[in-house]
Parts: structure tokens; C-alpha cells; sequence
């Protein structure tokens, strides 16, 4: 007897594929598609950042043309432990009517951790977004994460954050040299 392709077999186990609707996957309707050559990056030079976005860490990094060495180069996140590697925690803090980064990484996590009750309402903490994502939905630009005091943001907006926080970082290390750099400076 012939067995269909889509049917897998593990000694007393069958397994049956089987698809189900086709999926429509429409272009986010609420993002505007902004050409590359108006987005102000300088696509032509040979600075380049790349952030690891992981589920529980985030790192960076760089190569440009001003280097003394042509190499790629690790930006340096915990000043402390010389690590490259921080955890992927934000301790934002409420400022009249929008929220500022307090903190990133491992010292975002140890200001938390010091905080006394009474401050709690102040501040919103995340730590390893991408832990709180259920494996089973589809993840958008509505997707919302909870923060530990319980409150919900767009998932957009925690790693906008995020990926802002670390653009700031490299640019200040890189700005300590004699060359001066701007974020629009790199493809990322």
C-alpha cells in the first residue's frame, strides 16, 4: 500500500499532515513604506551596526570606516563586567506624560531590584520580552506584552525602546574617538 507524502511513521506512531485554511497575510495597514533613499541612512558607506536581539540577552555590533582595523567590533553594554552581552530588561520611568529609558540591561535589572514599594508606580520594568510571547499567536504591531507592575504596551514600542537605547550607546562610545557619528550614519 502506497502512503501518502504527507505521512510520516515513528515505530507505533503515524503522523498525518495536514493543512489547513490557506492564511492571508496582508502589509501591516497602519505602517507607512517609506523608500530607503528617504529614510536618511547612508547606504553607501561601510558603516554598519547589527543588533542580537535574543530572547534573553541583546548585543551589538560594528564595523566603520574609520576603524583603525578593518574588523568587526562588539560594543562593550556592561561597563562593569566587560561583557557585550547584557539582559534583555528596560526600567522605564513615567515622566509627566510619556515615558523615558531609566536604564538598560544589567543595571536596569539591579535599580529594579532596589527599588522600595513606594516607587513601584513610577516605574515599568521588563525583562526577556520575547519570553513573554505565546508561541501559538501571531505576533503584530497590536501585540502587547505585560510589564512585572502588570501593565501592557505594545510589544513595538518595548523593543523601539529598546533598539533606541542601544543605538545611544553606540554613538556615545563611538563619539569618545576623534570621529563623530550620528545614527543615520549606519545601515542597521
Amino acid at each position: 500500500m502506497a502512503m501518502p507524502r504527507n505521512y510520516i511513521k515513528f515505530g507505533n506512531v503515524s503522523i498525518v499532515a495536514q493543512r489547513n485554511q490557506e492564511q492571508s497575510y496582508k502589509p501591516l495597514s497602519k505602517a507607512d513604506k517609506i523608500p530607503r533613499t528617504e529614510a536618511g541612512y547612508c547606504v553607501s558607506e561601510d558603516n554598519i551596526a547589527a543588533i542580537d536581539f535574543g530572547t534573553t540577552s541583546v548585543s551589538l555590533a560594528y564595523t566603520t570606516t574609520s576603524a583603525k582595523d578593518s574588523g568587526v567590533n562588539t560594543l562593550i553594554l556592561d561597563r562593569e563586567d566587560h561583557s557585550n552581552r547584557v539582559p534583555n530588561a528596560i526600567l522605564l520611568k513615567r515622566n509627566r506624560r510619556s515615558v523615558i529609558v531609566e536604564e538598560f540591561g544589567t543595571s536596569a535589572r539591579m535599580k529594579f531590584e532596589k527599588k522600595k514599594a513606594s516607587e513601584y508606580p513610577q516605574y515599568i520594568y521588563f525583562e526577556r520580552i520575547k519570553m513573554l510571547l505565546k508561541r501559538d499567536k501571531g505576533i503584530d504591531r497590536q501585540t502587547l506584552v505585560e510589564s512585572f507592575s502588570g501593565e501592557k504596551f505594545y510589544l513595538v514600542e518595548v523593543i523601539a525602546f529598546i533598539l533606541q537605547c542601544i543605538k545611544k550607546k553606540l554613538i556615545i562610545q563611538l563619539n569618545r574617538n576623534e570621529d563623530v557619528f550620528q545614527t543615520t550614519d549606519f545601515d542597521w
